[in-house]
């Protein structure tokens, strides 16, 4: 415990005593190529895509990067609404890299679309139902 709160100022800790969390710190893998670094593509996506696409936390970039051979950069821009994809390689790696991603976003909103579709539907049914039905029995 500590007994001083300037302390936890003088330490570079945040309220509650929690540390900083550390800069980002990109290094260039050793696979990739450094001249590929001047022409990144751009684009944008949502950012409840971009959280599908690359996982928690951005936890899937790594591999996706290690499996297409291309560095990906992806930074929140618009008050979190979007996000800002960059992605380092030879052009033809960065249009396939985008390609695949955009079919991900698609697939993602196509989802999305249906499951939307599908509980509106829901409630359409149940507003059109009308009171506890009671089976009828047959009359021999």
């Amino acid at each position: 415990m500590v007994d001083n709160a300037g302390d936890y100022e003088a330490r570079g800790d945040r309220l509650l005593g929690f540390p900083l969390p550390s800069p980002r710190v990109r290094i260039r893998p050793w696979w990739f190529p450094a001249q590929e670094l001047r022409n990144p593509l751009v684009f944008f996506l949502e950012a409840w895509l971009a959280d599908l696409i690359f996982g928690p936390d951005r936890a899937l970039v790594p591999e996706m990067e290690w499996m297409s051979q291309a560095l990906l950069m992806v930074d929140a821009v618009d008050a979190g609404n979007l996000v800002e994809v960059t992605v380092f390689a030879r052009p033809a790696v960065q249009r396939q890299v985008k390609s695949v991603l955009l079919s991900q976003a698609s697939v993602h909103r196509e989802q999305r679309a249906r499951a939307e579709k599908m509980e509106q539907l829901e409630e359409f049914l149940k507003a059109q139902a009308p009171g506890p039905q009671v089976p009828q029995h047959p009359v021999a």
